[in-house]
């Protein structure tokens, strides 16, 4: 697959809970369920993180804190679209979806723009969107 190829990423859960306790979670509250130890420019001495209207960041013990993303659109309960400024070479928007179906909530993320991303970057993408996002499913229960 050459850059030039490479198409967004796409993962879903479902939450159990309403879209509004569901959008919460993935915002005011990801500090409790994100994997801030292994997912973070922090690791260990990250505290928690959140997303608000402006931006999508993490704040160390410290008081430090490191954006991940501008927010780029903020529709409670039903959309977030952000830009992720992790690297230079991790895609460019991530939209996150959140659909209720019934008593539970379905949250759809797909991370796009990869054009300017290396295949092996995309792939440790793949595969670390569907471990945050078992976070989630996993703090909903």
């Amino acid at each position: 697959m050459s850059v030039q190829e490479l198409e967004a990423i796409r993962k879903s859960v479902v939450v159990a809970a309403s879209a509004d306790v569901a959008w919460k979670l993935f915002t005011e509250r990801m500090g409790e369920w994100w994997p801030l130890a292994t997912h973070s420019h922090g690791g260990e001495q990250a505290e928690t993180a959140m997303a608000t209207p402006e931006r999508i960041f993490e704040r160390w013990s410290d008081g430090t804190e490191k954006t991940w993303g501008r927010m780029l659109a903020w529709e409670p309960p039903r959309r977030l679209l952000f830009t992720w400024e992790i690297s230079d070479d991790c895609g460019s928007e991530v939209e996150v979806r959140f659909t209720s179906e019934g008593d539970v909530t379905r949250v759809e993320l797909e991370h796009r723009g990869w054009d300017t991303a290396a295949d092996e970057t995309w792939r440790n993408y793949d595969r670390g969107w569907g471990f945050v996002l078992q976070h989630l499913e996993q703090a909903s229960v």
